[in-house]
């Protein structure tokens, strides 16, 4: 065979290789998925079982109906003979509402002589959020999965590594969602702040009128047991009225040996609550006397009260970490 020859058969062979190695990729890897919402899966999962062509990246969230794992109302003393001491406390607690997770819905409520929803500013009740989490699902053929090929042991790898980069990707959208609400939640906290601060009550408060206003509240009706109302008081009860019937509420609680009479001073609609009282200890003040009344009274009325001083150096987190942690407990179990 001559050199001329030669040549032509080898470039034959050549030509016919090429042809060969390019069937073999047509007939191995599909041509890429046109863009779509499932254009992040790689080609070869249409040569998959069908559970794997559908599996996805999961999206898991709160009720949309219903989003919050917990409410948390702040109830601040705006009495003006306390003034100074009311405006840092209300400072204190407009920080913390925007600190606390979306998932908690949070509404700040003025204490004043005048108690009811119509005659206090308090803060629009911020709703919750239900920020969606992402995860990644195990391939359907997990924990021991067996490819039957090399092409399926390539595929099951490129499509883990595509599951995890739309997790990623989904993460990262929510990140950016929740930073924006987080972002507005904390304009209109402080917006309503600046009007809060110009806000000049009489003398005294009405804590009776405060905790009849609580009972009516839209999650404490819908759920008291996952709701917990923070008060920042004295806890003396200004109003006259309402101080003799507290007064005479704690009599007959003390002659029945620390048990429950029936009288009408006792709030109704709180059953399952969860109330901080973090008082306030001022001059001139018996607190802890004012303190067990309330404790009594409202224990009565079937919540469940826990009463600490209050003090500007500790974090309002600490006061609230016990029942931020039934926010965390599964749903059900509170």
């Amino acid at each position: 065979m001559n050199a001329g020859a030669l040549a032509a058969t080898l470039a034959g062979f050549t030509l016919a290789a090429v042809g060969v190695g390019a069937l073999a990729l047509t007939q191995g890897e599909p041509a890429a998925a046109a863009p779509g919402p499932d254009g992040w899966r790689p080609p070869c999962a249409q040569r998959l079982a069908r559970e794997y062509r559908e599996i996805d990246v999961s999206l898991e969230a709160a009720s949309t109906e219903h989003p919050a794992r917990r409410t948390v109302l702040f109830g601040v003393d705006r009495s003006p003979s306390n003034r100074e001491v009311a405006d840092a406390q209300l400072a204190a607690v407009v920080d913390h509402a925007k600190a606390l997770p979306l998932d908690v819905e949070v509404g700040v409520l003025l204490i004043s002589d005048r108690s009811d929803r119509s005659s206090t500013p308090d803060m629009p009740l911020e709703p919750a959020r239900a920020i969606p989490e992402a995860s990644a699902p195990p391939l359907p053929c997990a924990p021991n999965c067996q490819p039957r090929s090399l092409f399926e042991q390539h595929c099951y790898e490129r499509l883990e590594e595509a599951l995890e980069a739309r997790a990623d990707a989904l993460r990262g959208e929510a990140a950016a969602l929740a930073d924006g609400a987080r972002g507005e939640r904390a304009a209109r906290i402080d917006a309503w702040h600046g009007e809060a601060l110009a806000y000049a009550p009489k003398p005294g408060t009405s804590l009776l009128a405060f905790f009849t206003k609580v009972a009516d509240l839209p999650p404490v009706l819908r759920a008291p047991s996952r709701t917990t109302v923070v008060v920042l008081s004295d806890l003396e009860e200004a109003r006259t009225g309402d101080r003799k019937k507290i007064d005479a509420f704690y009599k007959k609680y003390l002659a029945h040996g620390e048990r429950c009479p029936e009288v009408a001073a006792i709030p109704q609609g709180l059953v399952g609550l969860d109330v901080v009282l973090l008082q306030t200890h001022t001059d001139g003040i018996d607190a802890d006397g004012w303190g067990q009344r309330w404790e009594a009274l409202l224990g009565c009325a079937g919540a469940h009260v826990r009463r600490q001083r209050y003090s500007p150096a500790v974090d309002l987190g600490d006061y609230l970490a016990p029942s931020l942690a039934l926010a965390a407990a599964p749903a059900g179990a509170s």
